[in-house]
């Protein structure tokens, strides 16, 4: 069965072949450990002094020459080593609006700042440090504002080519980052956020509306491109659950993703929902907003996979569940990966509607334990369920 249709139908509850795959896209190193590492590092090409010069000084002027193509090679290269293990699905999550700051920092023309770290093995990873915009004012000052309908158009011209790419090799599922809340936090960051919320609610309206068109333009641009899923990655959740009053997720964030939902199936596409930690309160409303499934279900939170199964699974298809904080990682040993895949196959896979993959990405994965887990989902994942 072709990949695509296999998780197609999954999503729809249909009746298929066996439990589809689902890599929640692989960080530099294990890609690496699929297709090789290159006989220069990220590390020692950015980081020498010759490098840290540049970009201290011209980073912020190299974003097209340099943190553009620099991210949509590797995003490529995430997908041939997901091609490379089996997967039948990939979430290929572009992104465009990262610029160099300095040889310490990456920006998001969005509006906030990143450190730029090593993640161990010699590549470069970013980690969120603050916001750039929490007021009016700082919104108005920011210089580097990029135009949404050229946003759009990149996303359409990396999609275009990875669809004729890897198209008929793998299901290629889509996103550009971030959502409409995660985009909002990272411009202003929570205590702002709080004051907007309750002082300056013009200013978060308008904050909401460039979302709103932020995140219509770039799904839509990839659905043109050929992208037939889309997981729209959005973290609503804390490890213990919601990081706002569901009340307040619903009204503020719930008319954007009614609309894009309705847009994506209007077009007969399919739309999940990816957001991390514990979702339990808020699982309603993504059903109601239109999802057709969500993704994580970290091990790590307070969810209940087998009481969601039970209690939504019959609408609303889980994604993930793998965990990557010792399952996937060298800690863990072979059996110990069979028995958790096992397990997941035989709590949420009878009556369909469910992906088996990683909740996440993480640098430190171990490509071994990944294929631990999809041969016993090839061997053990079939339908009926025994």
């Amino acid at each position: 069965m072709d990949p695509t249709e296999r998780v197609i139908r999954q999503i729809e509850g249909k009746s298929i072949d066996r439990i589809p795959t689902f890599s929640a896209s692989l960080d530099d190193w294990p890609v690496q450990q699929v297709l090789g590492r290159p006989l220069v590092t990220a590390k020692t090409l950015l980081m020498n002094p010759v490098a840290r010069f540049i970009t201290d000084r011209w980073g912020k002027r190299l974003k097209k020459v340099l943190a553009d193509p620099f991210i949509a090679g590797g995003l490529k290269k995430r997908i041939e080593a997901a091609v490379e293990l089996g997967f039948d699905a990939d979430w290929v999550t572009y992104e465009a609006t990262i610029m160099v700051w300095d040889s310490k920092t990456l920006a998001k023309t969005v509006g906030c700042f990143m450190d730029w770290i090593d993640d161990g093995h010699g590549n470069m990873y970013f980690m969120f440090r603050g916001p750039a915009i929490p007021t009016p004012e700082a919104y108005d000052a920011w210089p580097y504002h990029q135009d949404i309908d050229e946003l759009a158009h990149m996303a359409y011209t990396f999609f275009k080519d990875a669809v004729r790419r890897y198209g008929d090799k793998i299901c290629l599922v889509g996103d550009v980052a971030s959502g409409a809340f995660e985009i909002l936090i990272q411009m202003m960051g929570f205590p702002a956020f709080s004051v907007n919320l309750k002082k300056r609610t013009d200013y978060l309206k308008k904050l909401i509306a460039y979302n709103d068109e932020y995140v219509m333009k770039t799904q839509m641009a990839m659905m043109d491109a050929g992208i037939k899923i889309i997981l729209k990655g959005d973290d609503f959740s804390y490890k213990t659950g919601p990081m706002i009053n569901p009340d307040a997720v619903d009204e503020l964030f719930g008319p954007i993703y009614t609309k894009l939902c309705k847009a994506v199936h209007d077009r007969g596409g399919k739309i999940l929902l990816h957001s991390c930690g514990d979702n339990t309160k808020l699982f309603d409303l993504f059903i109601k907003w239109g999802f057709d499934g969500g993704h994580a279900y970290e091990n790590t939170s307070t969810v209940d996979i087998a009481h969601e199964k039970k209690v939504h699974g019959d609408r609303f298809t889980i994604v993930g569940g793998v965990g990557i904080d010792y399952i996937l990682t060298s800690r863990s040993t072979p059996e110990e990966v069979r028995a958790e895949t096992r397990r997941l196959i035989k709590l949420c896979g009878p009556g369909g509607r469910f992906i088996i993959g990683p909740v996440h990405d993480h640098p430190d994965m171990d490509v071994s334990k990944l294929k631990v887990m999809l041969e016993t989902v090839w061997e053990e994942g079939g339908y009926p369920i025994k």
